[in-house]
């Protein structure tokens, strides 16, 4: 199934990126620079990882019956400030109180299944074009 994202140049440095059932907008707005707020592409990769994991998290604890008042969870990572590539991903969740031992483990295999990361595992290609 092929899918597509039409990318529309918006004033400044803003892009629009519009798929079938959604607008996603981005800046690279200058350091310390908030006005009009919008997260910048390597933001909102981070951001797909996060939301990626917690869907996960989500999915494991409803299945479980599992509240998930209290769950939460934190991404780190270390950024060159150079080239601005990332060296390191780190995740912290946090455990709703009286989450179950005996889950653990298998929260943290649930979360690792995030379609997101597979695809840095398993790259896709990539193929320019000009049209």
């Amino acid at each position: 199934m092929i899918k597509k994202i039409d990318i529309e140049f918006g004033s400044g440095k803003k892009l629009i990126a519009t798929g079938e059932d959604f607008v996603i907008n981005t800046d690279q707005a200058a350091a310390g620079d908030t006005a009009d707020s919008v997260p910048n592409p390597l933001d909102l990769f981070i951001s797909s990882l996060a939301t990626c994991a917690a869907h996960y998290a989500r999915k494991f604890c409803e299945s479980k019956n599992i509240p998930i008042s209290g769950l939460g969870l934190t991404v780190e990572y270390d950024q060159h400030p150079e080239t601005a590539m990332i060296s390191k991903i780190q995740y912290q969740l946090t455990l709703p109180k009286g989450f179950p031992e005996k889950y653990k483990a298998a929260l943290l295999r649930t979360i690792d299944l995030c379609t997101v990361k597979k695809h840095l595992l398993n790259t896709p290609s990539f193929e320019l074009e000009l049209v």
